[in-house]
């Protein structure tokens, strides 16, 4: 048995497919869609609204950043 053999054994995965890419490439474009609006709505609000939710207008881009592992399930976290 080859690594690559065990490595797809170990993993799951047979191989790149074009629906899969499509999929992550979908999913990548709505995440930054998502992501946009979250940080458009955030700095539209006043600041004493920030503060009430516990961040700043400095911390915008931070919490509105793409993470590796979104705490939200949309099955990025991968």
């Amino acid at each position: 048995m080859t690594a690559l053999d065990r490595a797809t054994i170990e993993t799951g995965r047979a191989g790149f497919s074009l629906s899969g890419l499509a999929r992550r490439t979908l999913s990548l474009a709505y995440r930054a869609i998502k992501m946009r609006n979250e940080r458009a709505a955030l700095q539209a609000m006043p600041d004493f609204l920030l503060k009430d939710i516990g961040i700043s207008r400095s911390q915008i881009e931070y919490y509105t950043c793409v993470r590796l592992a979104p705490s939200d399930t949309d099955g990025m976290d991968r």
